[in-house]
């Protein structure tokens, strides 16, 4: 038998975070959260309102931005990643280093940052040191004939 008022004051329950027989505190619980959605999901009507650009959306970015990330995006794809994943890393490149899309204009500019960039490129070249020499060797003898072979055709 639970006893109707407890040590901590209120009437038909217990200590906090201990339950009681009847369920009192489940309930309690219940109904605490039912409000905090409910004053979640009710927005102030200028909330509502408010437009956002759509996801995706690249008008806010400047040519320059725009060509950054055209530039990495075909780093990327020679480097064997897959078309959409190109994009999406590139962009992520543009807006690490220059904070997002940028609108022109006087006052406007902000340092950027070319750590993103360096540490692609410091990446790019990792996979060399697992091989071994002679794998490096024969990739090497491999992309000279290559070239070489490139070379007679247009000369």
């Amino acid at each position: 038998v639970v006893s109707t008022q407890s040590t901590w004051g209120r009437p038909g329950g217990s200590r906090p975070g201990k339950p009681t027989t009847d369920g009192s505190d489940a309930r309690r619980a219940l109904l605490l959260t039912r409000a905090a959605c409910n004053a979640h999901s009710m927005k102030a009507p200028q909330q509502q309102q408010e437009q956002r650009m759509p996801r995706g959306d690249k008008s806010s970015y400047t040519d320059k931005q725009k060509r950054q990330a055209e530039h990495i995006e075909k780093g990327y794809e020679h480097r064997g990643v897959g078309k959409g994943e190109a994009e999406r890393r590139a962009w992520a490149t543009v807006n690490a280093e220059t904070g997002g899309g940028k609108k022109s204009g006087s006052g406007r500019g902000k340092s950027e940052n070319q750590g993103p960039s360096r540490k692609g490129g410091k990446l790019g070249g990792a996979a060399a040191a697992h091989r071994t020499a002679a794998e490096r060797s024969a990739s090497a003898r491999k992309a000279a004939a290559t070239r070489k072979r490139n070379a007679e055709k247009r000369g």
